[in-house]
C-alpha cells in the first residue's frame, strides 16, 4: 500500500480548464452587455408598450437575469430613458438631411425638420409613448428632458448656417419646435393632413414664430404702450374736455 500513497503524493494537480478568451477587453464586453440591454429595451417597447416593458420582460428579450441588468441600470426608468435616446438620436442624422435636402432659409429648415421629424416619429413605435398623447407622467416628462433637449438642439443646429443670428436664441427656438412637434404627433386636423398642407400651416404660423421680426416691423414688448381701441376712445370722453352740465330745466 505505502507504493500506491507515493504515487499518490507525486500525482501533479490537474490544471485548471479556462474559458477561451474571446479577444474582447471587460471593458468591451461591458459595454457590449450594455448595448444588448438597450436594444432589447426597445424591442420590449415596440413590441409591448411602455406600460408593459419590465425589468423581467426586458431580461428575457436579452437574455440574461434580471440582476445583470440592474448590475447597468439602477431602475426601469433609467433604462428606458437611455433607450429612448439613442432611438431619438439615430433618427437625428435622416431629419436633418431630409431637412437640408429642401431648404434654403432658416425657415424652410425650420418648417422642413418638423415635417421629417413628424414622419420620422411615427414611423418608430419605440417612440410612441412620447408621441402619442403619453399617460405616464413620466413619459409625458422625458419629451422635455435635459438629453432630449440636447439632442433636438443638435438637429436645429444647421438652421444658423442659414441665418447666424439665430445662434442666441437656439434653445428656445429648440423649446419652441418640440413643442409644436409634440402638438403634430398628438393631434391631426385638416391643416396637418398632408405634408403638402402641413408645411403651408407651418410657414404661416411657425416661421414668424421663430424669426426675427423684417427690418422696420415694429413689435410690442413688455412695457410698451398697448394699441388703443379706436371704438372705445370714441365712447370715453376725453380728460381734458369738460363734461357739459344737464340742462336747467
Amino acid at each position: 500500500m505505502e507504493p500506491i500513497r507515493e504515487r499518490a503524493a507525486d500525482a501533479q494537480p490537474r490544471p485548471v480548464r479556462r474559458a477561451p478568451w474571446s479577444g474582447r477587453s471587460p471593458a468591451a464586453a461591458a459595454e457590449s452587455a450594455r448595448e444588448k440591454i438597450i436594444d432589447a429595451t426597445l424591442a420590449c417597447i415596440r413590441r409591448h408598450g411602455l406600460e408593459r416593458t419590465s425589468i423581467s420582460a426586458i431580461a428575457t428579450i436579452a437574455g440574461v437575469s434580471r440582476p445583470t441588468v440592474y448590475a447597468y441600470f439602477d431602475t426601469r426608468e433609467a433604462l428606458v430613458s437611455v433607450a429612448l435616446e439613442q432611438a431619438g438620436a439615430s433618427i437625428a442624422e435622416r431629419v436633418v438631411a431630409a431637412a437640408r435636402r429642401r431648404s434654403k432659409t432658416a425657415g424652410d429648415f425650420a418648417v422642413e425638420a418638423l415635417i421629417a421629424a413628424r414622419r420620422e416619429f411615427r414611423a418608430e413605435p419605440a417612440l410612441h409613448p412620447i408621441s402619442q398623447a403619453p399617460a405616464d407622467p413620466w413619459a409625458a416628462n422625458e419629451a422635455l428632458s435635459e438629453n432630449s433637449l440636447q439632442i433636438a438642439r443638435t438637429i436645429l443646429e444647421p438652421i444658423t448656417s442659414y441665418d447666424p443670428s439665430l445662434e442666441s436664441r437656439l434653445d428656445e427656438i429648440t423649446e419652441t419646435l418640440i413643442r409644436w412637434l409634440l402638438s403634430l404627433l398628438i393631434f391631426d386636423s385638416d391643416r396637418t393632413s398632408s405634408d403638402t398642407k402641413l408645411r403651408a400651416y407651418l410657414r404661416r404660423s411657425v416661421v414668424p414664430a421663430i424669426l426675427p421680426p423684417e427690418p422696420g416691423e415694429c413689435s410690442t414688448e413688455p412695457g410698451d404702450s398697448e394699441p388703443t381701441d379706436a371704438s372705445t376712445a370714441e365712447d370715453e370722453p376725453a380728460a381734458d374736455k369738460p363734461v357739459p352740465a344737464d340742462p336747467i330745466p
